[in-house]
């Protein structure tokens, strides 16, 4: 039985077969892709459970003081920084266990929030909204179910307000199989910047940037 593409709904088609890493010699990998969205996705078959995804990422040691973590989150910041100023609500949305991104916000004398489904779970963050900018960094590749969380961000944001997104982008097919974002277990789809585009398409949202590894976009509705 087929796959649909848990962004858009259409049916999915191979993409790419690639080794399945070094503990797993002579195995091999299935990446699927959406002709419509452009989607990339790694075989449903083996998505991890919420509990091994949680488990995993506290491989990654991503700490708020980290200043390779700091440098890693510049692209996506030198977006947020023209927005922050007084009495912008600012939303960090999958912010980890611990968010740089809120910490240089804070430095800036701009206080963000921060929700995190697997780290910080409490929906009453929401409350704070509607936010002016709502971060999304190193947290799309992970989602089960993108267009139910998109959904979401839509309506967490204000009229004119912004999306910041950052994550890897697909390479050409002959580069996927040595691309490191891809070997990742818990990077379950991967964004094009045809993806992207779709995505601002269908949904009416301004494009302000695509450019890898960051895409900006704001909502409809400003006056």
């Amino acid at each position: 039985m087929g796959h649909s593409c848990p962004l858009c709904g259409e049916p999915l088609e191979p993409f790419a077969t690639v080794p399945d890493g070094p503990k797993r010699a002579g195995r091999t990998l299935d990446f699927l892709d959406c002709p419509s969205c452009r989607l990339v996705v790694r075989d449903p078959a083996v998505w991890p459970s919420p509990e091994a995804e949680a488990d995993y990422y506290r491989l990654h040691e991503n700490r708020a003081d980290d200043a390779g973590y700091r440098h890693f989150l510049v692209p996506a910041f030198e977006h947020l920084v023209p927005l922050l100023g007084a009495g912008v609500r600012a939303l960090d949305f999958g912010c980890g266990p611990d968010s740089a991104l809120i910490a240089m916000a804070s430095e800036r004398g701009v206080e963000m929030v921060g929700y995190d489904p697997q780290f910080h779970p409490d929906p009453g963050v929401f409350e704070r909204g509607p936010f002016d900018v709502i971060t999304c960094t190193e947290t799309v590749e992970h989602l089960h179910r993108p267009a139910a969380v998109f959904d979401q961000l839509e309506r967490l944001l204000r009229p004119g307000g912004r999306l910041i997104v950052q994550t890897g982008f697909v390479p050409h097919r002959a580069a996927f199989g040595d691309w490191h974002y891809r070997r990742d277990p818990t990077h379950v789809i991967l964004f094009r910047t045809e993806t992207f585009e779709r995505l601002a398409a269908a949904r009416g949202w301004q494009v302000v940037v695509i450019e890898a590894p960051v895409a900006v976009f704001e909502m409809p509705g400003a006056t």
